[in-house]
């Protein structure tokens, strides 16, 4: 072959995919006719050093699709011509002559010149022209100086045959016709979300019953490959199999990944938040908040949320409406706020911690999409899927966060926000100086009670603990209280000499905490709402699935400290510890009280320099 023919301004992209037994054979052939070729394609340690030895670029990618291994090609390289193959086709000589005289001319436009091929499948050479309908056809394009890496537009250009064909090598068996059919199922699902990207599962479900049917016909009876007899049968099969399997890729890949949702964010204008659970859960909801307003200002936001946690969302800065519901809300409640949340006209509701209460609540007030985030149990009613297949101590904040990244929103803040009023602080220290509480020492704040019993450190360690703080080192203690804890608060007063307690409004509770110098707590809701408030705090581990799930360390690591034991009976969904039969044992509670001591002054000494 006379060497000058190497000079031409083409450059041959071929995309690799599955198996590599004629990579190097089509690349041998190539060369002598075409000087500048890029493979595209997953990266084989055995291959790839071959394919240096011929001096070949090598593009890594993880993709199968074969329009995403041209694009990249293409963007790899700067050209007016390009040639897209497959990594298993050979060109004959009268091709490969077309081609080149064919890269002589100047379309004017950008054109595409299909090439015709030979197909041997399952080691049989075809008689017919049968033609996955969701794999592109190899060609030349011309793409003039405009470069233009978006592929899915071949099909509306304008076709010119090239003289010549190919000998395509496809499938040895089924066995690798299966592994390409998910190939070609990703394919049809990124064809028809380019085509309808709005599809509901209704739609697709009537699209995925009768979209086979007009390729079935035209393989088997159009292309005659039902006298193919078993390739044209598995062919036929085969690509139904994609097409079908390809309605199901999309839902997976855009529906229930949120890339739907994330591709209409612009029309997003209501979203609903809500959080039904305990104090320390609502307080871990406020980042979601504040990245959803940062990164979609003019959109309003709700929260709907118990009452006894509505206090916590109050003159928070990203909450425009908030929503009470009592805790042991009667089915008329219930309707009450469905219908007045319906009436709001949603357009997206996330639901932070997807039980099934909160998940059938959410299902019923109107809204375009939801997202319903669980833990480690079943995501019901949910537009969008986070899924669990995470770590086993992945924090609350991050799982929360989850639901904005499914919808392409990467959090920029996670760090949990209350906010305190010029007033609420006016009230501390009315409160501080009618005590009589000295500004001059340290204030430690405790909560020795929980809304579990399992959960709680013992009133009898708290007891101790406070004496300790009191007598033997001159600190003043205050016992923190809802209004509902007024026994508790009035046991701790009755132990403990020259303790201080405030048993009142939750509101006022915030600002009272806002003040001192260390918290002391269960692991419930008051140690939370002191993180929030930088407030350093000592959190007495219970039964709380892993040691991170409620306690970011990136949040938590400098002014707070964790007591937790790493004990063989803890499991991932807590099987022995919560009802209805909850532990009594609590061995995972056996912190010591001169371990409490001992970091508690540790803090506050480092607090004094």
């Amino acid at each position: 072959m006379p060497s000058s023919l190497i000079q031409n301004n083409i450059t041959v992209i071929i995309a690799h995919r599955g198996s590599d037994r004629h990579l190097q054979g089509v690349i041998l052939d190539l060369q002598l006719w075409f000087n500048d070729i890029v493979v595209v394609g997953p990266y084989c340690n055995l291959i790839t050093e071959k394919i240096d030895d011929l001096k070949k670029a090598w593009v890594k990618t993880d993709s199968f699709n074969l329009l995403e291994l041209w694009e990249k090609g293409i963007r790899s390289k700067e050209s007016s011509w390009y040639l897209l193959l497959e990594s298993r086709e050979y060109l004959s000589t009268v091709l490969k002559e077309s081609i080149l005289e064919t890269a002589k001319s100047n379309p004017g436009q950008k054109t595409w010149f299909p090439i015709k091929r030979n197909i041997i499948l399952f080691k049989q050479r075809l008689k017919y022209q049968l033609q996955w309908t969701h794999d592109p056809i190899s060609g030349l394009l011309f793409c003039g100086v405009e470069k233009t890496p978006e592929l899915a537009y071949l099909m509306s250009l304008d076709k010119l045959p090239l003289t010549g064909e190919s000998n395509y090598f496809g499938e040895n068996n089924i066995f690798e016709g299966i592994q390409n059919t998910k190939y070609r199922a990703d394919q049809a699902a990124d064809k028809l979300y380019q085509e309808n990207p709005s599809l509901n599962k209704l739609k697709l479900t009537s699209k995925a019953l009768i979209g086979p049917l007009p390729n079935i016909f035209r393989n088997l009876i159009v292309c005659r490959g039902i006298r193919e007899g078993f390739e044209g049968f598995a062919f036929s099969l085969l690509d139904v199999m994609s097409e079908v399997l390809g309605y199901l890729r999309y839902y997976e890949k855009y529906i229930r990944s949120g890339k739907q949702t994330q591709d209409q964010l612009n029309s997003v204008k209501k979203v609903l938040v809500i959080k039904l659970r305990g104090l320390g859960d609502a307080v871990l909801a406020t980042p979601v908040l504040k990245n959803l307003k940062t990164f979609m200002p003019n959109v309003s936001i709700s929260v709907l949320t118990f009452n006894f946690c509505t206090a916590l969302f109050e003159n928070n800065p990203n909450v425009d409406e908030i929503h009470g519901l009592s805790g042991n809300s009667s089915s008329h409640e219930i309707k009450k706020i469905i219908k007045a949340l319906s009436d709001k006209k949603f357009d997206l509701i996330i639901n932070l911690h997807s039980r099934n209460f909160s998940s059938k609540i959410a299902k019923k007030i109107k809204a375009r999409w939801r997202i319903n985030r669980s833990h480690f149990l079943r995501e019901k009613y949910s537009d969008v899927l986070i899924g669990c297949d995470h770590e086993l101590d992945r924090t609350s904040i991050e799982r929360d966060l989850d639901c904005l990244r499914a919808i392409g929103l990467n959090r920029i803040e996670k760090k949990p926000e209350i906010f305190i009023t010029n007033d609420e602080i006016k009230w501390t220290e009315g409160f501080l100086a009618q005590e009589k509480i000295n500004p001059l020492k340290k204030l430690i704040i405790i909560h020795p009670s929980s809304s579990q019993d399992n959960r709680n450190w013992g009133m009898e360690r708290f007891v101790v603990l406070s004496r300790m703080l009191i007598d033997n080192h001159g600190h003043q203690i205050l016992g923190c209280f809802s209004e509902k804890e007024q026994s508790v608060a009035k046991l701790l007063r009755e132990q403990v000499k020259g303790v201080f307690i405030h048993a009142g409004s939750l509101r006022k509770s915030i600002a009272l905490i806002s003040r001192a110098d260390l918290m002391i707590d269960n692991a419930s809701g008051p140690s939370h709402i002191s993180s929030a408030l930088n407030i350093p705090t000592i959190v007495l581990m219970g039964p709380q699935d892993y040691k991170n799930t409620y306690y970011d360390q990136d949040i938590h690591k400098e002014k707070s400290f964790l007591f937790y034991r790493d004990v063989p009976c803890r499991d991932l969904l807590m099987s022995q510890c919560l009802p209805p039969d909850p532990c009594q044992n609590r061995i995972c509670m056996d912190h010591s009280v001169e371990a409490v001591l001992k970091k508690s002054l540790e803090i506050l000494g480092h607090d004094n320099g």
